[in-house]
């Protein structure tokens, strides 16, 4: 079979590697992920494979490596509907196996057995998670995610790995449309055009949180977090305990496109008592009820002036730290910083975006930590691994 792929460095890239595990680090538009899946399909059609391919989520999963797979295969005419088992996700290309899989299953990783393994956006899954599918992989593994993660991260720590570092400019297909928006970063936004224009990693200086991350919570709970979302930004929610003089933050939920009954069944999995508050964003009102109508001791958050700066000392009084589980907040936690005005000079107002698991711990501190009389007590309920 005669099959012409137009692709990108990484494909070369990865043809050309020795080593077992290698690391695709890529600015935005750098076209990282696309070839690795057609690498992947080349693999499928020449040789007998099991191939899994992983995201955090379902949802991802479906928006971007099922899709592009599909297209890809559409795009050489080989691609056959029936083929596809859209219950298991699994797609039969030739005498190969390839599987789609989400990490939020626990339990199916302990199921799945692979030749190649491929996680896309590996910054997003816990470092257990990859323990579990690379222990059951025999060949290769390959992991892409983009130069936007902290240095406390468990992928930037690893050893014994190949790494690549991809562009926008080796994306020969990219519009120029496109291409001039990423070259607009250079005037616009030093850091952000050198992380995902020159893909690189960025010290953040202007960073509002010190932390540290721990193995596990030495302290009592207090009360859980939680921040709404839907499309563009996630539901997160996280649990606060509090030790003699440190805040402990773990992230339970981290996730887009839940409606009321996922968040319940999400909720009910965690296995979160009517004892335990949540409290919530206040804009919400109609999703707080519902979910205190579900059971839960869901509570709006009272919202002051500067309520923001205020959540944010409330936590600065104490030294932090995050469980190494919580990815993406200690993600955020890294990135979450003060904004610069027009002179170049750094404000007391926080940057917006890529602060959802943070609301969700500010709520939750500011709302707990902040009033003596408010939750004195102490749980001693066991739920998973700690004690909320």
């Amino acid at each position: 079979m005669n099959l012409e792929i137009n692709t990108t460095v990484t494909f070369e890239n990865l043809l050309d590697s020795k080593s077992r595990v290698t690391q695709h680090i890529g600015g935005t538009r750098s076209g990282k992920t696309y070839a690795i899946l057609q690498f992947l399909i080349v693999q499928a059609i020449e040789n007998k494979e099991t191939i899994t391919i992983v995201r955090k989520t379902i949802p991802s999963l479906k928006r971007t490596v099922i899709k592009d797979f599909k297209d890809i295969l559409q795009g050489l005419n080989i691609w056959q509907d029936e083929n596809f088992n859209i219950t298991d996700r699994i797609y039969n290309l030739y005498d190969s196996t390839v599987q789609f899989l989400s990490t939020d299953d626990a339990d199916k990783l302990r199921g799945i057995k692979s030749t190649i393994l491929f996680i896309d956006e590996a910054s997003e899954i816990d470092e257990e998670s990859y323990f579990q599918l690379s222990i059951r992989t025999s060949g290769r593994i390959i992991l892409a995610y983009n130069p936007t993660i902290s240095p406390y991260h468990w992928i930037r720590k690893m050893q014994d790995v190949e790494r690549f570092v991809t562009t926008y400019k080796d994306n020969i297909y990219l519009p120029k449309e496109m291409v001039k928006a990423i070259e607009d970063l250079k005037n616009t936004n030093e850091k952000y055009w050198k992380i995902y224009g020159k893909g690189e990693f960025a010290a953040n200086d202007k960073a509002i949180f010190e932390f540290d991350i721990c193995d596990s919570v030495d302290g009592d709970f207090v009360c859980f977090g939680f921040d709404s979302g839907y499309s563009n930004d996630p539901c997160a929610l996280v649990a606060v305990y509090k030790g003699s003089d440190t805040l402990y933050l773990e992230e339970l939920l981290y996730e887009k496109g839940l409606v009321t009954k996922d968040i319940i069944d999400k909720f009910d999995k965690l296995e979160i008592s009517k004892q335990q508050t949540i409290w919530c964003d206040s804009s919400e009102p109609r999703l707080i009820e519902e979910l205190y109508r579900s059971g839960f001791n869901t509570k709006p958050v009272v919202k002051g002036k500067d309520s923001i700066n205020f959540g944010i000392s409330v936590m600065k009084n104490y030294k932090i730290k995050i469980l190494k589980t919580s990815q993406n907040l200690i993600n955020e936690m890294y990135a979450y910083q003060y904004e610069t005005d027009k002179h170049g000079y750094v404000t007391d107002r926080p940057e917006g975006g890529l602060d959802h698991a943070i609301d969700a711990a500010r709520y939750g501190c500011m709302m707990s930590l902040s009033q003596k009389a408010v939750n004195k007590g102490t749980y001693a309920i066991s739920i998973g691994r700690y004690k909320y």
